[in-house]
């Protein structure tokens, strides 16, 4: 599979003379140079690199690839042409699926596993996805609760912005066809001209990941990536290594129960509680929200509902204290009948109701998540009887429910806390 990086940024915003963006240092390392022996070392060997600014020293400093074990192509622009329009100067090299790269981004991921995913959905393309603290200068996508992509909100966004935070992270893999939805003539952009126009037509999908993808498009970010390499944060955060998560209810937890939130007005965060999540996201430790919404069951709520209350949510998160959640596992089943418009097909006995633990066990396995260093934070004993039956650590506290359902379960959690910041603090003790 061919690996196509855009590297023909100028780095104008780093200070950078005499230097294209993608060949900025990192602890004495080009960027670029990271990049191109990660992918390889994965087996990935074939690279056409497209150049723009001061492209000769990009082929310079890597050459034809056989240092890397790989072959390396370039093709440079004659005129700058945005990520996308630049395509049009190698459409006649592409003929089979192929990865795009931003040649401006830090990023320890395993490609093996999001092609697998790509291929698995058949779609006309798969992006990497993942919340981040600055949503508001994202390229945001708008999912269903499967991953398909129903719309993609280029940057920027104004502070009334409701969509969930759930980043373009500049690494895609698509399928030729996808080339026909760039302009032929002129400059284009990925994610504000082409990406919107294939979320209407085609299938698009994204690939929620915890591992670790972030841009150096400004000084701050660069000693930010820079710090997070050095400290290990980059390396803990991969697919390939085993990590603790906090998983954490939602209703009851983050925002304040109210016998079910139904519309982005009934959000109201609990006090505390994207302070706590911050927390979190700063010691580079996943957060996983796990959540039932019978509701969807009984026919009191859409998808799209649904998707309204997660942007608020994801959006006060994020106004509050620049924080997120990882990822969102939500179960929509509701074993018992009998509601005026219930929809079937969720009425049904499920292995992801909580007390059950299937979300938590479908994280563990999606972001290889290790169970018996992670914890659990509810307001039911449900949620600590889910958290029991996975080997998770867990902690009930006293917003919300405050355990009122003590009498279905003989489960204890193994602690207690007031509220979600106290509840961020003990874990963070533990695991420090």
């Amino acid at each position: 599979m061919k690996v196509v990086i855009l590297a023909g940024g100028k780095g104008t915003r780093l200070g950078l003379e005499g230097l294209p963006k993608a060949l900025v240092p990192i602890n004495s390392v080009p960027l670029l140079e990271r990049t191109v022996t990660d992918i390889a070392r994965q087996g990935f060997t074939d690279f056409l690199i497209l150049t723009g600014h001061l492209g000769d020293k990009i082929s310079g400093q890597l050459g034809d690839g056989s240092r890397f074990g790989a072959t390396i192509d370039y093709v440079r622009e004659t005129e700058p042409l945005g990520t996308a329009g630049a395509f049009n100067q190698v459409r006649s090299l592409i003929t089979e699926p192929f990865i795009v790269v931003y040649g401006d981004v830090l990023m320890d991921i395993d490609l093996a596993a999001m092609v697998e995913f790509a291929r698995a959905k058949g779609a006309v393309g798969t992006l990497f996805a993942h919340p981040n603290d600055h949503p508001f200068d994202s390229d945001l996508l708008e999912t269903d609760f499967e991953g398909r992509i129903l719309a993609v909100h280029p940057k920027p966004h104004g502070d009334d912005t409701r969509y969930p935070n759930l980043v373009s992270a500049a690494l895609y893999v698509l399928w030729p066809n996808a080339l026909n939805y760039v302009p032929r003539e002129g400059p284009s952009d990925w994610g504000r001209d082409v990406l919107p126009r294939i979320a209407q037509s085609e299938r698009l999908y994204a690939y929620r990941s915890c591992e670790y993808v972030k841009d150096i498009g400004t000084p701050e970010r660069l000693g930010r990536a820079e710090r997070h390499l050095n400290e290990g944060r980059v390396s803990r955060l991969a697919l390939r290594t085993l990590k603790p998560a906090v998983f954490l209810d939602r209703d009851g937890v983050i925002n304040e129960e109210r016998g079910g939130v139904h519309s982005a007005d009934q959000v109201a965060l609990i006090a505390g509680a994207a302070a706590a999540v911050r927390s979190f996201n700063d010691a580079g430790i996943p957060v996983i929200c796990v959540t039932n919404q019978p509701d969807l069951a009984k026919g009191l709520m859409s998808w799209g509902d649904l998707r309204i209350v997660t942007g608020e949510i994801d959006h006060q998160l994020a106004c509050e204290a620049g924080a997120y959640m990882d990822d969102i596992l939500v179960c929509p089943h509701h074993p018992e009948r009998g509601w005026a418009g219930e929809v079937a097909e969720l009425k049904i006995e499920c292995d992801c109701r909580k007390p059950k633990d299937g979300m938590i066990r479908r994280a563990a396995t999606t972001h290889h998540i290790d169970l018996k260093k992670s914890w659990l934070v509810g307001d039911r004993y449900c949620d600590i009887a889910a958290a029991s039956t996975a080997g998770v650590h867990s902690i009930l506290v006293s917003t919300g429910h405050a355990g009122n359902d003590r009498d279905r379960y003989s489960i204890e959690p193994d602690l207690r806390a007031s509220d979600i910041g106290e509840a961020a603090d003990l874990i963070l003790r533990s695991v420090a």
